[in-house]
């Protein structure tokens, strides 16, 4: 008779030998029967849960296909630890003729008790599985809790074990005890890179785009995958590292679980309830500032609204792109020809009654226009820059106040890591050596931060004296978008959003076309000159 083999194992983490142990196990019952391998199918690091092991499915259609009489496997639970998968698997393979052993479990195809055994055997192994996922994620809830990191390597951070040098394992080297962050300073570079393009309008798109033709690798580049869907970055892999908030110094774990759909084998995210969560704050890991983070998320916000509407169309590629509204069917104006913005509720089915079209240079010249005039006007300068300036004295009051609580902190801290010092020097019973060093580089990297907050009076004063350039800044800004140059007509377009908002434009009785927007620029004054240089926008 014809045997085919079957052998698996589950992780990276086991014996690639353990196929080999398998493979041996079978063959002896073969060589006993006196049958004929003719073929062996081996899925290495797989789960038994995946039922879309590419082995497995060759060997399923090589029974369908009558290439073997016998499969010998070293337990069922090699085969599949579903057990909805397991009986699916038997019958087809039995329908198909196929007798199935297992070498290790006894378990026959040829047996009357076949049902029962199979069917206790796959019950266990789904339990095991599912009690195994129970003590893994038992056993990361307590890291978790230390503040170790229980995830993949975030991009922008290398991970550094966590050693005991009390506790040795069977080798005589130190036991690794957890697993921390620490910056990766070249692709955090990156990082603050992509958050500075993406406040500065740019979409996730255009930054992905921008890294791939640098030739800056991606993310998932160190990957061990087996199979690359992609090479270079993709606006989602962009996304996800504006969304994480890991980068502002807050880790958290638990968030969500992946769930297996029934149907197609595919697992599927979902969120776990917020009261699960293992949250803490690590500032020695933050690389993006709060408001630069939180503007993001701002953004975020805005790109997954619902809305159909804001789904459809590509980038935006002129100034007033994405900010004209037809008062009529509340659509978008879009770009209808070469030289036109027309509704396009009407120019996509006639859904609007609203056929006027409006030459782009017209528009343009018409209203922005009265934006160049308003941020040239002598007293709009004025207002500008006494606005912003009380602002930014606002914001220096609040961190001055900040400040007249920071010495007692610092000596609470230069106490905590003096205490944690002799502790490292005498030994200490509960904590290793590496938790302690820890830390101590947790609370100096907190000590540095509230140093680094105090506020410089020479910085203010400089700020303060550049912010009266801030209109005339918005203007050339307006002026270079207007000029062709596309990566300022993306910062342009992010300033006319916030000083016009949306632009209305309703269809008169005469065939004519009205413009409704309402002029603000103290919208403006959050991003004017109140973070980072003064001469910069």
């Amino acid at each position: 008779m014809k045997v085919a083999l079957y052998a698996r194992f589950s992780t990276d983490l086991q014996r690639a030998a353990s196929i080999e142990d398998q493979f041996r196990n079978c063959r002896k019952r073969a060589d006993s029967e006196r049958w004929t391998v003719v073929a062996t199918f081996a899925d290495a690091a797989m789960s038994g849960s995946d039922a879309n092991r590419p082995q497995y499915l060759a060997m399923l259609d090589a029974a369908a296909r009558h290439e073997f009489d016998v499969l010998i496997v070293d337990d069922l639970s090699r085969l599949t630890r579903d057990s909805v998968e397991c009986e699916r698997a038997i019958r087809r393979l039995e329908f198909s003729g196929t007798r199935i052993v297992a070498t290790s479990d006894g378990y026959d195809s040829t047996s009357k008790a076949r049902k029962v055994h199979r069917g206790f055997k796959g019950l266990m192994n789904e339990i095991f599985l599912d009690d195994l996922r129970e003590r893994v994620h038992r056993g990361l809830a307590g890291q978790a809790m230390k503040h170790y990191w229980c995830g993949g390597r975030p991009y922008g951070y290398r991970l550094k074990p966590v050693l005991d040098a009390v506790s040795l394992d069977v080798y005589g080297q130190p036991s690794r005890i957890g697993t921390v962050l620490e910056i990766d300073d070249e692709q955090v570079a990156i990082v603050r890179e992509i958050f500075a393009r993406y406040a500065d309008g740019a979409s996730c798109l255009a930054i992905s785009r921008e890294l791939n033709a640098r030739g800056i690798p991606s993310p998932g580049s160190t990957w061990k995958r087996k199979t690359r869907r992609c090479k270079g970055w993709m606006a989602s892999a962009v996304r996800v590292i504006l969304k994480n908030p890991l980068y502002c110094g807050r880790v958290r774990w638990n968030v969500s679980q992946f769930v297996r759909d029934p149907d197609s084998g595919k697992h599927k995210r979902r969120s776990r309830p917020k009261a699960e969560w293992v949250e803490h704050r690590d500032e020695s890991l933050r690389v993006i500032a709060e408001d630069i983070y939180e503007q993001a998320q701002a953004r975020t916000r805005v790109a997954s609204n619902s809305d159909k509407r804001l789904k459809s169309g590509g980038r935006a590629k002129y100034l007033l792109s994405g900010l004209l509204i037809c008062d009529v069917c509340k659509a978008h104006y879009v770009i209808a020809d070469a030289r036109s913005y027309a509704c396009s509720g009407h120019w996509s089915g006639r859904a609007c009654s609203n056929a006027i079209r409006v030459r782009r240079d017209a528009i343009e010249r018409i209203i922005l226009g009265g934006v160049r005039q308003e941020l040239l006007a002598p007293e709009r300068v004025r207002q500008m820059a006494t606005e912003i300036q009380a602002s930014y004295v606002e914001r220096v009051r609040k961190i001055a106040a900040r400040a007249e609580t920071l010495p007692r902190e610092i000596q609470e801290l230069d106490a905590r890591i003096a205490r944690l010092r002799e502790r490292l020097r005498a030994g200490d019973p509960d904590l290793a050596a590496d938790e302690l060093q820890a830390g101590i580089e947790r609370a100096e990297s907190k000590r540095r931060e509230l140093l680094d907050a105090r506020p410089a009076e020479r910085e203010n004063a400089r700020v303060l004296t550049l912010m009266p350039r801030a209109a005339e800044l918005y203007r050339q800004q307006i002026d270079l978008g207007l000029g062709g140059d596309h990566v300022a007509a993306t910062k342009a377009r992010t300033i006319l959003r916030e000083m016009l908002g949306e632009i209305i434009l309703s269809p008169g009785e005469d065939g004519s076309l009205w413009a409704e927007y309402a002029m603000r620029p103290a919208a403006l004054l959050k991003d004017a000159g109140t973070c980072g240089r003064g001469d910069r926008i």
